[in-house]
């Protein structure tokens, strides 16, 4: 049965990159803190949140943040980003692990329960962007709103007119150009009749394979370690030992 726990002291030896102690920031480059530890499901590796230190300015000291919404910071290199703001965290559920049960069944429903809750906060709070500076919604002030009067003259004149009978047939034909600014290189395509689509090309698995390793980045690195490790990363926690004897 799958359930959640986190890495606690656990290391790791060798060329594993280990996220904890990178620094997360937020909207406006606001610093929310240092990535302390993850929660991630025994049974298959996967990272669920990362537990965040808040250096002091939370009263609950730790808050979690789901998997889903981190992402590399391009301003900051090997640290991390959340669309997030420091009031939407301060009104996240209270992560205390010590309130999720050591029984795998009751555990899962522990995180279930959690995982509603932290998704029910982040719809009332809303993924939000606010004033650099400022604790305010990004909503326009009186003074930025359109002025409010009486109707234009002329009104009718500004509605768009038809354009029927204007254009030229859009169909190909070798009579047509295609137009391309001066100083920018022929694509292959340019030499099909103007007004074909050119069928698009299918990567081969060299390609899928460079995709990928372009698209990993730290923390995506460090779950595929998790899988792959699992069962030595897991092997003292209490609760899989309660699961392996239900098992047997």
């Amino acid at each position: 049965m799958a359930h959640y726990g986190t890495l606690r002291d656990v290391s790791f030896t060798g060329d594993v990159d280990d996220i904890r102690g990178a620094t997360l920031y937020g909207i406006n480059d606001e610093k929310l803190g240092k990535i302390d530890d993850v929660i991630f499901d025994h049974a298959s590796g996967t990272i669920r949140y990362v537990v965040v230190d808040a250096g002091g300015w939370l009263s609950s000291k730790q808050f979690l943040v789901a998997a889903d919404r981190i992402q590399p910071d391009a301003e900051h290199k090997n640290d991390f980003y959340a669309r997030m703001t420091k009031q939407q965290i301060e009104s996240l559920p209270r992560f205390d692990e010590a309130r999720f049960s050591e029984d795998p069944e009751q555990n899962e429903r522990d995180w279930s329960d959690y995982n509603q809750r932290y998704r029910e906060s982040l719809e009332t709070t809303g993924d939000v962007l606010h004033r650099e500076d400022s604790t305010h919604v990004i909503t326009p002030g009186p003074d930025e709103l359109p002025a409010t009067g009486p109707s234009l003259p002329n009104e009718d004149a500004l509605q768009p007119g038809r354009l029927s009978g204007v254009f030229t047939n859009p169909a190909p034909g070798a009579s047509k150009t295609r137009m391309r600014p001066s100083g920018i290189a022929a694509r292959a395509e340019d030499s099909a009749l103007p007004g074909q689509s050119v069928p698009e090309e299918i990567p081969t698995e060299v390609g899928e394979q460079a995709l990928d390793r372009s698209s990993t980045n730290r923390l995506s690195a460090f779950e595929e370690h998790l899988r792959h490790n699992r069962q030595g990363i897991t092997a003292n926690c209490p609760k899989c030992r309660i699961t392996g004897d239900k098992a047997a």
